[in-house]
Formats: structure tokens, C-alpha cells, sequence
């Protein structure tokens, strides 16, 4: 697949773990950068990177953070402006059904002091 076939991928909107996927793998292009090299730099298996790479797992934001300094890139600039300026992210779908996750489970706001 050329770079060009890629971008063109782009337009369409699975998830935002699939969109950052495209992102990373279109990098991956640009800068040569291998499977085999992102496996050691995350000290992960090759196919747990090529899942990442796929949309098939979602990379964490630490990952995502290695990644970009690998490449001498900013996160924005990794992710792409579409993706970091999303204003409409989609609701986490919680087993049972679905819902609308803010914090995440567990968490307690701090209180001032009432």
C-alpha cells in the first residue's frame, strides 16, 4: 500500500484508536521506521505492534508518546490535526449498554474543603 493509499484511508472514521492506527502506520512510512524497531523501542512482541498498527488494540498514550519522540515528531504532529482537534469523541460502550464515560470508574473529585 502507497503512502497516498493511506492518506486516502483517512476520510473514513472507524474510532479514534483505528484513526491513530493510520496515523502511526502512515509515519512508520515515512520515516522507515520498522515493525521490528517500534518491538523494541515498546518492548512488545512484533504482533502485539502489528495489532497496534491495525486498529486491532488501541496504543496507549504512553506508547503514542515514545513513538513520536522516536520519530522526532510532537503528538500532534503524530496523530494528525484531524484527530488531536476531534470535538465529538465517541461514548465508551460499557458492557450492558451503552454509556457516556467521563472519568472513569473510581474516580473521586477532590472537594473544597465542604
Amino acid at each position: 500500500m502507497t503512502i497516498s493509499e493511506m492518506d486516502s484511508q483517512m476520510t473514513t472514521h472507524d474510532t479514534p484508536a483505528t484513526d491513530a492506527a493510520m496515523e502511526v502506520k502512515l509515519w512508520t512510512v515515512r520515516k522507515r521506521v520498522t515493525q521490528k524497531r517500534l518491538s523494541g523501542l515498546l518492548g512488545l512482541p512484533q504482533s502485539s505492534v502489528s495489532a497496534r498498527l491495525n486498529g486491532k488494540k488501541p496504543f496507549s498514550i504512553d506508547e503514542l508518546y515514545k513513538i513520536a519522540g522516536l520519530m522526532e515528531l510532537s503528538l500532534g504532529e503524530l496523530l494528525g490535526e484531524r484527530l488531536v482537534n476531534e470535538k465529538n469523541p465517541q461514548p465508551v460502550e460499557l458492557a450492558g449498554g451503552s454509556a457516556t464515560l467521563v472519568a472513569g470508574e473510581g474516580f473521586e473529585p477532590s472537594t473544597s474543603g465542604l
